[in-house]
């Protein structure tokens, strides 16, 4: 996994302006997917989010589950999640490859392609393997997986976003295309506030696994796999679902 992005350090406190001028609903999302691991046999009675980012899920999550959990790679991210989260949800700073924080849950979660930024397949066992393990009998893992073979482009997105914040204001401008199996994606920020104007460069490498081996390697990890992929999911790229035997 490389080094964490811009976005998730020194950017973090503008990343949540960029979704919510996409319009991004994450309560709606949280009940969906709360939807499905009902569906799946595991109601929610407790839940870990890992790459939980700055908790906008997570605390979507808090008002149907009576314990909570959240994980994050990126000190700054974790920060402005504690803001909006109750002092007593555990907030974990760990590797989603190798970390450990001792218990199971009846759900978790791997939201926002968030596992689109391991570096390889054995990256993805990996990470798909310490989930597992965090998945109590019965339980469920919940996973967004990144753009596969059949919903990547191979020409690639141009994309511009812009918000308006209190401290000022924010522009993200994006390109991607494909170099073999791996999306390529380059983003240029501007931010001006009070204090001036800053333009950050960020470039990221994220590989694109088919369906089949988001699948084989949650089967790897011990769980039973299934790919829900009703139409209109989370903009087409499914949900990657691995379920505990009881």
């Amino acid at each position: 996994m490389s080094d964490a992005p811009s976005s998730y350090r020194g950017l973090a406190r503008w990343y949540d302006a960029i979704y919510d001028a996409r319009g991004k609903d994450y309560a709606a999302e949280a009940q969906a997917l709360l939807d499905v691991a009902a569906e799946e046999g595991a109601p929610a009675r407790s839940l870990l989010d890992v790459a939980c980012g700055t908790g906008r899920h997570l605390a979507a999550f808090a008002t149907h589950v009576d314990e909570v959990a959240g994980l994050d790679a990126s000190p700054e991210m974790l920060a402005i999640a504690r803001t909006r989260l109750d002092r007593a949800v555990p907030l974990v700073a760990a590797d989603m490859r190798t970390f450990d924080i001792g218990r199971r849950f009846d759900v978790v979660t791997c939201l926002f392609s968030a596992i689109g930024h391991v570096a390889d397949g054995g990256e993805l066992d990996a990470a798909l393997a310490a989930m597992a393990r965090h998945v109590a009998p019965g339980g469920v893992l919940l996973l967004q997986p990144w753009l596969t073979p059949d919903t990547v482009r191979p020409g690639g997105v141009r994309d511009l976003v812009c918000a308006t914040t209190d401290d000022g204001v924010v522009a993200r401008a994006a390109s991607s295309h494909l170099e073999g199996d791996t999306t390529v994606i380059a983003f240029a920020w501007a931010i001006a506030t009070a204090d001036g104007v800053q333009t950050v460069e960020e470039h990221l490498r994220m590989p694109v696994f088919s369906q089949q081996r988001y699948l084989a390697a949650v089967q790897r990890a011990g769980l039973t796999p299934r790919w829900h992929d009703e139409p209109g999911w989370w903009a087409g790229r499914g949900l990657v679902i691995g379920r505990s035997e009881p």
